[in-house]
């Protein structure tokens, strides 16, 4: 009997004794748990999230979205075509180099000659004068060419010395006064012609004589 309660008493000693050593080991080992819990994060405040939520969804809504790129302006851009380099314009040319340049550049103008339509009126004159040129004279000079030369001038007629020395110019005004009254106008003139008293007539004349070149 007493060596049985000697057992149990040792054995619940060993067993206190264990139970010692290890409550000695859990209180000198690391707490893991402790550890964690001092460097985690506090939790979000969820009222402060749900700010920073609106926020951002209210920052998104006021910034512009920028649209893509269509297809038709890819194409645009891909396909443009670079324009060539333009020259600089010529300087412009001053105007007296511009009229010199355009003087020699215009063809040199053609000198017309109308010729003259002989009138009725003139009939009483071609029975001694001739109006063609290179025709010869007649009872009286050849008449062509004669507008602007002096009197007695023309070749190869016989004219009288009144005519020669008289110093009348053929204009109009000396054939007008000529034709009116040939003796008036040149004395000792050997035509012996009465004139032309009919105004129109005798500008006819004149006309026709003036043409006559």
């Amino acid at each position: 009997m007493m060596t049985l309660c000697g057992a149990a008493a040792m054995s619940l000693a060993a067993c206190g004794s264990e139970s010692a050593d290890t409550a000695v080991n859990e209180t000198n080992a690391p707490d893991n748990s402790v550890a964690s819990v001092a460097v985690a994060q506090p939790p979000a405040d969820p009222a402060n999230t749900a700010d920073t939520a609106d926020a951002t969804i209210e920052a998104s809504a006021d910034k512009p979205e920028t649209p893509s790129p269509s297809g038709d302006e890819i194409t645009a851009k891909s396909t443009k075509v670079t324009e060539p380099v333009k020259d600089d314009p010529p300087a412009p040319q001053k105007p007296a180099e511009l009229k010199l340049a355009l003087a020699m550049a215009a063809p040199a103008p053609q000198k017309t000659v109308v010729a003259a339509v002989r009138p009725a009126s003139f009939g009483q004159c071609a029975v001694c004068h001739s109006d063609k040129q290179g025709q010869k004279s007649g009872f009286g000079p050849n008449l062509f060419g004669i507008a602007g030369t002096k009197a007695g001038a023309v070749p190869g007629y016989a004219f009288s010395a009144a005519m020669t020395s008289s110093g009348v110019l053929w204009n109009r005004a000396n054939l007008d006064a000529f034709l009116l009254s040939p003796q008036s106008k040149i004395p000792g003139t050997k035509m012996s012609f009465s004139g032309v008293q009919d105004a129109t007539k005798r500008k006819e004349i004149v006309d026709y004589i003036l043409g006559l070149k």
